[in-house]
């Protein structure tokens, strides 16, 4: 007996006095005190042999608390009829606690035990809030584990409470969290199962800007709802601290777009695809209602929200909320109590009015907040009204306050967020963005912002090779992000958390710039962490953006490279890239640079120079097109080896004298092993100087591309399939695609080279047959027709005319460069060329040649054509290429200076036009010709099942 009064004093000491002095056993507690070693005597005394074994494992695997009432009893021996009533369930004999009287009786045949086991058992059962979101309705002997509760306010439903819950009682999964807020709401009133269903939902999303739901039940006749306590209180606390929040204005803008996803999360509610969609809307959006934890908003109080199926209509009935947030549509000001359909508009409404407060409060601080409510107020029918519009029309003051606001701030973040305000504030509600749309703009402004942060801590590290390199990087990834892509996704809450990981690696960033000791910043090893996270940050990109972002860095850092030996970003290249497309590209870049601006003889050309003294010699000529077809014959080539010449006339010797440096440049470009592949130029064989014909001529070397017999070969221009088109073999859509986006890219490497093409054509694109049943087509691409392009910081120009001496190439050109200005040429451009590509891709898309597309303007002047072109074509190119094509189009054809493309005002000027280049015109063809190839795929292999039986053939269809 002596062993039972032992235990009964552990179990004794185990208990503990909550909040309102009643005392509890903890959940976890008689693990240590109910022991195999310790109740083996009290068992073995009470129980035989053969029973013995049994009671102690059905008390170790779940009899614990039980067996310790029974302990307080000095009952052990009772615990058999509770194993007896077990009907040989798998489960453990605690899970039916706690008994009800009639059923203790029934157990234990003794209605005094069975009393005092009832009164007994309240101490040993406390609840465990495990975020189990059904409500409960607990007994009114139920022993709540709240060690202490502190009173924190008292609203229109009911008190509410700060609380401690004893840590075994805890949810495991409530982040951390300590301290709670227990919500009284009284038992008439009908908010509360609303709010429960509405919070037990969204609990499905794990949004963190969402208040979690721990448990809510009834209890002595008060509804209860439990939440992890936010320290920092709520948004209007926040708006009246007097020392702002945050470091950084970023970080305000990161806290609205945080809440904005919670909205965006609420209106368009998708937990997966095997879920419906619902649609809802909060109803009540007001400082009051949103929490402040330090480092997000957090969306609360759903008493009055909606949440519906998506077919369902959103709109319910306006609950009659007081403040200044109100959307005009919910209630008229001469009729305050008339109650009018609420919808997610009202909502956007409401979210506009707090996000103004917060930009205000930002800039000026309390008294700012403050100064604005009195900006807005205005009397109707006696009574002062401080709200955000004024019925049926705007509050003027609003817009203007706010202007004012962001022109004395300062920063071009805080001015787009308030013409995002003033859009939201709009007095019409389908005018209003949807929250998705809010969301994009407050996440692109937060990560404007923190770019703007970066940037003078790179700038503060220029002169390290390695931080050049990367801050390229980041520049580079900033020009190819695109924040709408995100909120393609299907599920809100996955597109936040992507962002959120966005400015995680922004944050890290810049700590990690500005713990860079400057002494040390020569060494590419403190550059490792701002390596990784700029990788980090181009993988978050889209497959789409990846590409830009290469394309962009390649761009960037081309325009580094100096022919200078000393060049310290060229040296820092492998380092940072290995032997990739852009080392490869920057060493074809610094051969060209070390010859640019040297008085070049024949000698001194490193490339091949070929000339007639030598024995070299040219036979069999054809033409094809303006160029021609020829077979080498010298001492080191055996039964001629076929080549393509450019010819390049001079006639009087200073004109040569001019031609050398040039053609030596292009073709220490053309002849460089790096060149890349992107230029689609055919393998260059030497420059060869006929000084008896007076020209020069460039040679291609067709013999190592071509794939068939040498003795038919039929080089084709594209300008010759144009005109002589077969219309039983047109190419299909997606081959045209690729045509321009293989030409487009061409072009743009060609550039971020410093050259310039000047006579871009159809006449410049070459098809090279690879067998007699093969369209040309649907053969690789070649550009040709370097003969007059020079580099871009050259100042020689032979002028337009003299380039092509073909009249009909004229209407490639722009108009403004055709024109004269004091009887001269204008200077080359490099949007001269994206118009002859422009014209280039109108050919592709028609499959006929710009003479026949404009034949009734044959006879118009330059600009007359030109108009013609943008105006009768490019309405029709919509429809047969898609609106994408047509602007890509649009955009070669009047000017990439409309492109509204922003860079960076680190990025070299030289650089800026093929940033645009890049993001207005390649990647959307990039875009185009991937989307064509994704589709011919599905085609092909729906086509497959097709022939195989399993299913009808299916029209492909083409999305734009």
């Amino acid at each position: 007996m002596g062993d039972v009064q032992v235990l009964r004093r552990r179990i004794h000491e185990l208990r503990v006095e909550n909040a309102d002095a009643r005392k509890f056993v903890p959940e976890n507690a008689l693990v240590d005190v109910i022991t195999r070693e310790t109740i083996r005597p009290v068992v073995s005394a009470r129980f035989p042999l053969d029973s013995a074994q049994e009671v102690t494992n059905t008390v170790l695997k779940g009899g614990r608390k039980i067996f310790s009432i029974l302990v307080t009893l000095d009952n052990v021996g009772c615990i058999q009829h509770f194993i007896k009533r077990d009907q040989l369930q798998a489960r453990p004999i605690d899970s039916l606690l706690p008994f009800t009287e009639i059923d203790l009786r029934d157990i234990l045949k003794d209605e005094y035990i069975a009393d005092c086991f009832y009164e007994a058992q309240w101490g040993f059962c406390a609840p465990v809030f495990t975020r189990k979101t059904i409500p409960r309705t607990f007994d009114r002997h139920v022993v709540l584990p709240f060690l202490r509760k502190e009173w924190i306010a008292a609203g229109a439903y009911g008190a509410v409470y700060k609380i401690d819950i004893h840590p075994d009682h805890r949810p495991v999964n409530s982040d951390t969290a300590t301290e709670f807020v227990r919500k009284e709401i009284a038992l008439g009133d009908g908010t509360y199962d609303n709010e429960v269903r509405i919070l037990s939902t969204m609990q499905c999303l794990d949004h963190p800007n969402i208040l979690k739901l721990l448990a809510c039940y009834t209890h002595n006749d008060q509804h209860n709802i439990i939440s992890p306590y936010i320290s920092q209180g709520t948004l209007r606390k926040y708006l009246q601290q007097e020392k702002r929040t945050t470091a950084h204005h970023s970080e305000t803008f990161h806290l609205i777009a945080g809440l904005a996803s919670a909205v965006w999360a609420m209106h368009e509610f998708v937990m997966s695809s095997d879920h419906p969609a619902h649609k809802g809307h909060h109803d009540d959006l007001r400082p009051d209602n949103v929490l402040y934890d330090g480092s997000r908003l957090i969306l609360a109080d759903f008493g009055l929200s909606s949440l519906k199926a998506s077919p369902e209509n959103s709109n319910t009935t306006f609950k009659g909320r007081q403040g200044y947030y109100q959307a005009p549509e919910c209630a008229e000001l001469g009729h305050p109590y008339n109650e009018h359909g609420a919808n997610r508009a009202s909502d956007i409404f409401a979210f506009g009015c707090m996000i103004a407060d917060i930009v205000v409060h930002l800039a000026k601080g309390p008294s700012g907040v403050r100064e604005f409510q009195e900006a807005r107020t205005f009397r109707l029918q006696q009574i002062t009204f401080h709200l955000f519009h004024k019925g049926d029309r705007p509050n003027d003051a609003v817009a203007a306050f706010l202007e004012q606001t962001a022109r004395d701030f300062g920063s071009p973040v805080f001015q787009d967020i308030v013409r995002l305000i003033n859009t939201m504030l709009d007095t019409d509600p389908k005018k209003r963005p949807l929250a998705r749309h809010v969301t994009t703009k407050l996440y692109d402004a937060t990560i404007a912002a923190f770019v703007e942060q970066s940037k003078p801590l790179f700038a503060n590290l220029k002169s390290s090779p390695h931080a050049v390199i990367e801050h390229a990087r980041f520049r580079s990834w900033r020009g190819s992000f695109d924040a709408s892509y995100y909120f393609t996704l299907p599920r809100p809450t996955t597109a936040a958390a992507m962002l959120e990981s966005i400015v995680d690696t922004l944050r890290q960033m810049k700590q990690a710039l500005e713990d860079i000791d400057l002494a040390i910043a020569g060494d590419c090893r403190t550059f490792l962490d701002i390596r990784r996270m700029n990788t980090e940050l181009i993988n978050s990109l889209p497959e789409a953006g990846r590409a830009a972002a290469e394309t962009q860095i390649s761009t960037i850092i081309l325009k580094m490279i100096r022919s200078d030996p000393d060049d310290a970003v060229y040296d820092s290249l492998r380092t940072a890239f290995g032997d990739s497309r852009i080392s490869r590209l920057a060493d074809a870049k610094r051969r060209i640079l070390e010859v640019e601006g040297s008085s070049t003889s024949v000698a001194d050309v490193p490339c091949r120079v070929l000339s007639s003294s030598s024995g070299f010699r040219l036979r069999d000529r054809k033409d094809v097109g303006p160029f021609k077809l020829a077979r080498i014959h010298d001492e080191s080539t055996v039964g001629g080896r076929l080549v393509l010449e450019e010819v390049i006339k001079y006639h009087e010797k200073y004109r040569r004298q001019k031609l050398l440096p040039r053609l030596s440049k292009l073709a220490e470009l053309l002849a460089s092993p790096n060149l890349p592949s992107e230029l689609r130029v055919p393998p260059f064989y030497g420059l060869h100087d006929n000084v008896k014909a007076a020209s020069f001529g460039l040679l291609y070397d067709l013999a190592e591309v071509y794939q068939g017999d040498p003795a038919s070969l039929a080089p084709k221009s594209l300008h010759q399939l144009l005109s002589d088109r077969n219309e039983r073999e047109l190419p299909d859509l997606e081959r045209r695609y690729s045509l321009a986006s293989d030409l487009a890219e061409a072009l743009a490497a060609l550039h971020d080279l410093e050259w310039f093409h000047k006579d871009l054509s159809s006449h410049s694109v070459l098809f090279l047959p690879t067998s007699d049943r093969q369209p040309y087509w649907k053969t690789q691409p070649y550009l040709i027709g370097f003969h007059h392009s020079r580099q871009t910081r050259e100042d020689f120009s032979e002028g337009p005319l003299t380039a092509s001496q073909d009249r009909s190439r004229e209407r490639y050109h722009d108009p403004e460069y055709l024109s004269k200005d004091n009887g001269q040429f204008r200077r080359f451009r490099p949007e001269f060329d994206y118009y002859s590509l422009g014209i280039l891709l109108l050919e592709i898309a028609s499959w006929t040649t710009i003479g026949a597309i404009m034949s009734t303007h044959a006879s118009e002047d330059y600009q007359t054509f030109a108009m013609a072109v943008i105006e009768e074509k490019l309405t029709g190119l919509q429809f047969s290429m898609g609106s994408v094509y047509a602007a890509v189009v649009e955009q070669c054809l009047t000017g990439l200076k409309q492109s509204g493309v922003v860079v960076e005002e680190a990025v070299p000027i030289t650089a800026q036009m093929n940033l645009a280049v890049r993001k207005t015109i390649t990647g959307p063809l990039r875009t185009l010709r991937s989307h064509s190839h994704e589709e011919d795929l599905i085609s092909t292999a729906q086509k497959r099942k097709a022939d195989d039986g399993d299913e009808l053939p299916v029209t492909k269809r083409w999305h734009m």
